[in-house]
């Protein structure tokens, strides 16, 4: 396929994040101070590992079990697998009928949902990878939809869901070639994924992210550019408090979670696809991620956001590419134009698809983009995680004074963030280190108990 790049129209440039802000002379009154930052990445931390949970009745929800569609008998097979955790996960299969088949092993695309999503979502993609007679398989990946599991981990054990939906499909005996599409959470899962299984045919990766210690650190920098007055290294701070926060809670790395280390690694060939408006998710992480790629890759922007309805280009160009890379024959497809068969695919699960499912995704990146907000709703001053006693607090600051040769406002901030998440002095001397010896607002103090 070669490498390549296209746009359906010229890509807006996306802002860079603030740099750290050397304000020290501005009052306190007028900065979040390190417990603002921490509550606020704490509702970060809850909005990516445990979103709102989708529930629904997957008779009446994911559509009939038997349907016709352009003449052909096709069903709805619902499996309950057992991933390496020990976890079961509930998944559907949407293929042929087996006397209207064109052959016994078919392509087929396993459907990977965004982190606020479940395999409704793959309803969409139904229309158009049937009509190429490409199956589809979509999971609930565990910690969502009605699977198992109490968090989503942004891909980090969802590629572990992935490794068992595919062993299932493999073991079959009905599968040809196996490809991936993910959309956003699911798109990076399936970058984590792919270097381990190079046997994968094609991946369809829509609005991916390079690093979610990457993205976090940019969502909170935008909301800096929205006004929230967040000094640079307050934000370093804070991530690192949520960093342990998640390893504790979902028992995962969030530095793991960064499928840019991988794509020097995959071969897979790859479409990228990113939404030109994705205020969310840039769409420098695409490019980017496309840039490091070392398969054959091609690269689409097209007019939308993170989880605006897709253009048919889109849709056309993924269908175009899995023909190719699937292997799909000619001579298997049905004679029928996907935007013109949609209406007799099976009806009320695209429906529920159009007005609920993605609806429901759309609060993955309003809460997302909302969580470092809310610092400003309750003020400067939100309540510690742990009541730091005065003399445990100056006790703390000489010891980092003992270490760092700084005391004063610098000392109290570091100290502060730290103990008040739980945390001991050494890491208030390690963030301190770790953001170039930065120094705190002048005139900050930790807020009275």
């Amino acid at each position: 396929m070669g490498t390549s790049s296209s746009r359906r129209s010229t890509a807006a440039a996306s802002s860079e994040a603030a740099g750290n802000e050397g304000e020290a002379s501005e009052a306190s009154s007028e900065w979040i101070g390190p417990e603002g930052v921490a509550q606020g990445y704490e509702e970060l931390v809850n909005a990516i590992i445990r979103p709102p949970r989708m529930q629904y009745n997957p008779a009446k929800d994911l559509g009939p079990a038997e349907f016709r569609h352009c003449g052909k008998r096709f069903l709805r097979e619902d499996v309950e697998l057992t991933n390496n955790r020990k976890m079961k996960m509930q998944c559907s299969w949407w293929k042929f009928n087996p006397e209207d088949a064109p052959a016994p092993q078919l392509p087929v695309v396993i459907y990977l949902h965004g982190n606020a999503a479940c395999r409704i979502a793959a309803i969409e993609l139904l229309k158009h990878l049937l009509n190429s007679a490409v199956t589809v398989f979509a999971v609930d990946f565990t910690g969502s939809g009605l699977s198992e599991g109490e968090h989503v981990s942004l891909g980090y054990f969802e590629r572990e869901d992935v490794e068992a939906a595919i062993a299932h499909l493999r073991a079959s005996g009905e599968v040809s070639t196996v490809g991936l599409w993910g959309h956003s959470m699911g798109a990076t899962t399936a970058l984590l994924y792919g270097d381990r299984d190079p046997t994968i045919a094609a991946m369809v990766l829509d609005s991916p992210f390079t690093d979610l210690m990457a993205l976090a650190n940019e969502l909170a920098n935008n909301a800096r550019e929205q006004g929230l007055r967040v000094p640079g290294f307050a934000i370093s701070m804070a991530a690192g408090l949520i960093r342990r926060s998640v390893r504790r809670r979902a028992k995962f790395d969030p530095k793991d979670v960064a499928p840019i280390q991988n794509c020097g690694k995959c071969f897979i060939p790859a479409l990228f696809a990113h939404g030109e408006k994705d205020i969310f998710i840039k769409p420098h992480h695409s490019e980017q991620l496309h840039a490091a790629y070392a398969g054959d890759k091609n690269l689409i922007l097209f007019d939308g956001d993170h989880n605006s309805e897709r253009p048919d280009f889109f849709f056309d160009s993924a269908v175009i590419f899995l023909r190719q890379t699937l292997g799909v024959k000619d001579e298997h497809c049905l004679d029928v134009n996907a935007s013109r068969s949609g209406s007799d695919t099976f009806g009320q699960g695209d429906s529920l698809f159009n007005n609920g499912a993605r609806a429901l995704r759309r609060t993955e990146e309003e809460m997302m983009r909302q969580a470092m907000m809310l610092s400003i709703q309750q003020g400067v001053q939100p309540a510690a995680a742990v009541t730091v006693p005065q003399e445990v607090l100056q006790q703390a600051v000489q010891s980092f004074q003992a270490v760092t040769g700084v005391g004063g406002d610098t000392a109290m901030y570091y100290v502060y963030a730290a103990l008040s998440q739980g945390e001991p002095v050494d890491f208030a001397i390690q963030q301190y280190f770790d953001n170039d010896c930065t120094q705190a607002p002048a005139g900050w103090r930790p807020p009275a108990s």
